[in-house]
């Protein structure tokens, strides 16, 4: 039947049946439900075996005692002490590095306030200010 031609005389054809919005469940969609329930159990099912033989494989290696068991148990041999050594490090930084630290914050406050010529003399003075505080630095 071509579509630019007129309807064949004879009785009015019927409307087709309504089409619900719902689609009837087909076999293919059913299994891939299953086959997810199925994945997700398995999964389930293999970390609870896993944690059991964690937990058991752990108690015994230990011994089968309680963590608080051991712990009152006295111990067989005595470790010797360590030798107590202390070392004071005081860490100061040099009037040079100071100066940069300073230097470097009046700078960034004259660029922020876009005074850019004042900056630049002040440019000097920090560069003078750093190279002496890696010499200060340096061994």
């Amino acid at each position: 039947m071509n579509l630019f031609e007129p309807d064949p005389p004879g009785p009015p054809s019927l409307p087709a049946p309504a089409v619900d919005d719902q689609q009837p469940v087909t076999p293919v969609q059913a299994p891939r439900r299953t086959r997810r329930a199925w994945l997700l159990a398995a999964l389930a099912v293999t970390i609870a075996v896993g944690m059991v033989l964690g937990f058991a494989l752990g108690s015994w290696r230990s011994g089968g005692e309680p963590a608080s068991a051991t712990a009152t148990r006295p111990p067989t041999t005595q470790p010797t002490p360590a030798p107590v050594t202390s070392v004071v490090v005081r860490p100061t930084a040099s009037p040079a590095c100071l100066e940069t630290a300073t230097r470097a914050d009046q700078i960034i406050d004259l660029l922020v306030k876009n005074r850019r010529s004042r900056a630049a003399d002040l440019l000097v003075a920090y560069t003078i200010a750093s190279r002496q505080c890696r010499r200060d630095a340096s061994p």
